[in-house]
């Protein structure tokens, strides 16, 4: 009895062993002679395949490898790798009765003795497509971030780097194993390092991370602005996170000088307010009615818009000197025959056009009304002579008119706006030295005044 009983028996282990056999339901087992006919065929491989064992008895396994397998004699390549190692693995796709096909994992091995073989094979159909989807996605994504001028690249939420695109090593000089972690830091300008990594913690909170900060260039060590932006790949709680880095230091230039447009025009604005307001309260005190003010007023508007229209015309904020007084001439007077100009190339910032313009103005307005330009003799030489000095250059602008008759004592002209301006306000503006003469011949002004350097714009 006892000897019966004994698991170790062979009939208690065949029975156990058929058991087992068709208790596998999740997978494919079967057996099959050395010439790869089937023998036994569980229920498992019945639903996996669709053949009933009574359908396979004695006839060939190969019928669940597809025919291109079946062509290049991959049933008998695995059998023969199984004689020799004992074992032969395989993932490949499988065909059923249907002629429909699954990914199968499978594992074929002798059986003790050498008398044939078994194998085990499951169905792994989603999880291999799973992978592939995986596997296309992950090549269209190194395709996309090695073929756009972004610097890509893979983080955790804390910024610690896991990969580099192809760009960003050439770009920043650092290879991918140098940029891991935090290595690619030391690409990032010492001065911006803090805020970079400080909102990488702040990324962790929102799930979304900027910033703007320098990048060093390899090729000749420039930092050049870049704007980095990073994203979680699934969800905030992602450990992963894919970036870039977009260059912008041409961009963020504009906008620096857009600043300094915006700054100077708002200087420029406030200055040409006050001017106006100035001009108009020196002109009500010159003028005896309402008619004489609007018509004063009005014509030292026109002189300084016409230096404004100029200075539109002008990128660089500066004006020829030659310029501006042809102009002012030529807008109290079509013939200039009598006029004679003579001076070096010199170019004058908008404070000092604007002042100039004005002192011009009133110059040439009185020539018109009783000197140079009014009297049939008359002539005006207005030169000038430039000298170069460590604060600038040295301007010294002579008003010589000649062959005019003065009416009354030329000691005794009335001080109005005109000499107003040149006498008190030229030099307060400018620091300018001023001297203003009405001769007998007419009127004779010097005006010398330092005019400052261009620093390369406005």
């Amino acid at each position: 009895m006892a000897e019966d009983s004994n698991p170790a028996h062979g009939p208690i282990d065949a029975d156990l062993l058929q058991l087992i056999f068709s208790s596998v339901t999740d997978f494919a087992v079967f057996a099959m002679d050395s010439t790869g006919c089937v023998i036994k065929w569980n229920v498992g491989a019945e639903r996996l395949f669709g053949f009933t064992e009574a359908e396979l008895a004695g006839q060939s396994g190969d019928i669940i490898f597809t025919p291109d397998d079946r062509g290049r004699g991959a049933p008998e390549a695995e059998r023969a790798t199984a004689l020799v190692t004992g074992r032969s693995e395989d993932e490949r796709w499988h065909q059923r009765k249907d002629s429909s096909r699954f990914w199968g994992s499978g594992v074929l091995m002798t059986l003790a003795g050498g008398g044939g073989f078994v194998k085990v094979v499951r169905d792994r159909t989603m999880h291999h497509q799973s992978e592939r989807a995986l596997l296309e996605s992950e090549t269209r994504f190194r395709l996309l971030a090695t073929n756009i001028p972004q610097l890509v690249f893979r983080s955790l939420s804390t910024g610690e780097r896991t990969w580099g695109s192809p760009q960003w090593v050439i770009y920043a000089g650092l290879s991918d194993l140098a940029s891991r972690g935090v290595g690619w830091l030391e690409a990032v300008h010492p001065d911006d390092r803090e805020i970079t990594l400080d909102n990488w913690r702040k990324a962790q909170r929102t799930g979304d991370y900027y910033v703007e900060h320098r990048i060093r260039r390899h090729t000749d060590g420039q930092y050049r602005w870049h704007q980095t932006r990073a994203r979680p790949v699934a969800d905030a709680k992602s450990a992963e996170w894919v970036g870039t880095s977009a260059d912008i230091h041409e961009l963020r230039g504009l906008q620096d000088r857009q600043q300094v447009l915006l700054a100077e025009l708002q200087h420029r604005t406030r200055n040409l307010l006050a001017l106006v307001q100035a001009i108009a309260r020196q002109t009500v005190k010159s003028s005896e009615t309402l008619p004489a003010f609007l018509h004063q007023f009005e014509g030292r508007l026109t002189a300084l818009s016409r230096v404004q229209g100029l200075l539109s015309h002008k990128e660089s904020g500066r004006l020829d000197l030659r310029g501006i007084l042809e102009a002012e001439l030529l807008a109290h007077s079509e013939s200039t025959d009598r006029v004679k100009v003579f001076g070096a190339d010199v170019t004058l910032g908008p404070n000092e056009a604007q002042s100039l313009a004005l002192a011009l103005h009133e110059l040439a307005t009185n020539a018109v009304k009783y000197g140079a330009l009014r009297q049939p003799d008359g002539i005006l030489n207005v030169d000038w002579t430039t000298e170069e000095e460590p604060g600038g250059t040295r301007l010294v602008l002579h008003w010589r008119e000649s062959g005019v008759v003065l009416h009354g004592d030329p000691n005794h002209v009335r001080k109005g706006y005109g000499r107003e301006l040149i006498e008190r306000a030229l030099p307060y503006q400018m620091n300018a030295n001023t001297k203003l003469q009405f001769l007998a011949d007419g009127v004779q002004c010097k005006i010398e005044v330092v005019i400052p350097r261009s620093r390369g714009g406005l």
